[in-house]
């Protein structure tokens, strides 16, 4: 079983092939988004911080940009800096991946930002032409590293479209690929089932440990997770206690022995399941997925989620009836007859793995089509 990708000299294939325009700090963000809007299909990652940073903070926001930059499904990069230093932080990066790139700072161009700007768009330019002559070839899908991810989930979710994502994680897996879920905070209740399923005691030392410091950030804000957890639209979507939203939301990560916990954004070392420590909102945990590695991202969603990554291609998958009929143009797979009862998971499993190899090999998702794509970096503190 194989798509259709674009091999690296490094790492996994590409399901996209990207130009991206990175811009590392919020003093180049006007200039990258009008150099995005010039360089039609170009994925922008701008960050609004990136100059006040100090500590974990700091290493941790230049890590994630620099794994975004060196992404498999980027192709070819413009990087936009503040000064030269900085700029060859993330030039650097982009080169070991192999993949060309151009670094733009504002200390280089006497801080003539237009001028820059302009060099920036033609340099984009004559790299989008050499993409473009850029041809896919056969990947095996032991090379796929799938991230899942729910949001705004309800009662299918737990019931089909969670599971039947486990499901699709199983099955790259056992074709020697790999997967990835998150959103820490999700597992609360469940975590000492996850924890059994480590393939060593450490691990599931570590993967307790992670849950527990979640945990403990709230408690210190002075927040009680049982209290507001589920949420308002959980509740409505017919979700009751905070144990059935954690044994849906884990669903996700299938059946498989759990090979890492790994932290934020860490990049996924091998072939197997992991579970990754991140915030629970979609954008934070959907970007340090994509970080990790991920070229293809299954995001579930109850009663509709419009969040998607800007540069692994997002299917979006509903097992909600309503939600499929109110949303035709956001939704991608519709696994609601799995939960009317309609059909099984076992029916609906072939159909999902066709389109994901669809997605990888090119086809467009929903998100694509509709320009909704973001890179979200978390903060770990404040800036001075």
């Amino acid at each position: 079983m194989t798509f259709q990708g674009f091999p690296r000299t490094t790492g996994r294939p590409g399901t996209r092939n990207h130009l991206v325009v990175l811009s590392v700090c919020g003093l180049n963000g006007p200039g990258a988004r009008r150099v995005a809007a010039a360089l039609p299909g170009s994925v922008l990652i701008a960050s609004p911080y990136g100059r006040g940073h100090v500590g974990p903070d700091r290493v941790f926001h230049r890590q994630m940009l620099c794994a975004l930059a060196s992404h498999p499904n980027a192709g070819a990069v413009l990087v936009l800096a503040p000064d030269d230093g900085l700029g060859a932080i993330f030039g650097e990066a982009v080169r070991n991946a192999g993949r060309p790139v151009a670094v733009f700072s504002l200390q280089s161009w006497d801080e003539d930002g237009t001028a820059m700007t302009a060099a920036a768009i033609k340099a984009g330019q004559d790299m989008q032409g050499d993409l473009a002559r850029t041809a896919r070839a056969p990947c095996p899908l032991s090379d796929l590293l799938v991230a899942m991810e729910c949001g705004h989930s309800d009662a299918s979710s737990g019931i089909v479209a969670n599971p039947l994502t486990g499901d699709f994680a199983d099955h790259v897996i056992a074709a020697g690929g790999a997967a990835v879920f998150s959103e820490t905070l999700e597992w609360l209740g469940c975590e000492t089932g996850l924890a059994a399923r480590c393939t060593m005691p450490a691990m599931a030392e570590r993967l307790l440990t992670l849950v527990a410091a979640r945990h403990a950030i709230a408690a210190q804000a002075g927040h009680n997770l049982l209290i507001g957890n589920p949420g308002p639209q959980n509740h409505s979507g017919g979700i009751t206690t905070l144990e059935e939203k954690s044994l849906g939301a884990i669903s996700k990560g299938g059946t498989s022995p759990i090979s890492g916990a790994l932290a934020e954004g860490e990049p996924i070392p091998g072939p197997g399941l992991y579970a990754m420590d991140t915030p629970t909102l979609s954008p934070e945990s959907i970007t340090s997925m994509v970080a990790g590695g991920a070229q293809l991202v299954i995001f579930t969603t109850g009663q509709g989620n419009p969040y998607a990554s800007a540069l692994a291609p997002t299917i979006k998958l509903t097992g909600n009836p309503a939600t499929a009929a109110h949303l035709p143009g956001q939704i991608d797979f519709d696994a609601s007859p799995g939960f009317t009862g309609a059909r099984t998971r076992a029916d609906l499993l072939p159909e999902l793995v066709a389109l994901a190899l669809r997605i990888c090999s090119g086809d467009t998702t929903a998100a694509e089509r509709n320009g909704d794509g973001d890179e979200v970096i978390s903060r770990l503190g404040p800036s001075v």
